[in-house]
């Protein structure tokens, strides 16, 4: 099992800072049992980057969305439709399953939410 732990708010809005339309992506897997990426923490996550960027003057659209493991591409079929409304994509799952998602959605920028520690 992998262990991750959330990246600070600060380099997460660096890496966001010019996107409009976010959408965060949850992991049902490793991350989530670590609570580090299950849908809760996306929406905690998303809920800060939100009152953040409002309080920067710089509004920004964030949302979220979890799936069973990001690291088995059949799951990630459930964001197909989802994704192509969205400027960017912020992955809350471990570093196999950031690489499925950017993989399967090249045209996206995927930024990592979380750092793999185990």
């Amino acid at each position: 099992m992998v262990i991750a732990d959330i990246k600070s708010l600060e380099e997460i809005k660096e890496m966001i800072k010019g996107y409009k339309k976010v959408l965060n992506t949850g992991c049902g897997g490793c991350t989530s049992v670590c609570l580090a990426g299950g849908q809760k923490e996306v929406d905690t996550l998303n809920t800060k980057l939100q009152l953040s960027f409002e309080a920067d003057k710089n509004p920004i659209q964030i949302d979220g969305f979890t799936v069973e493991r990001q690291c088995e591409s059949e799951f990630l079929a459930e964001f197909d439709r989802m994704v192509k409304g969205y400027d960017a994509l912020l992955s809350m799952a471990c570093g196999a399953g950031i690489q499925f998602l950017a993989e399967r959605y090249p045209d996206k920028p995927v930024f990592p939410a979380v750092n793999s520690t185990f």
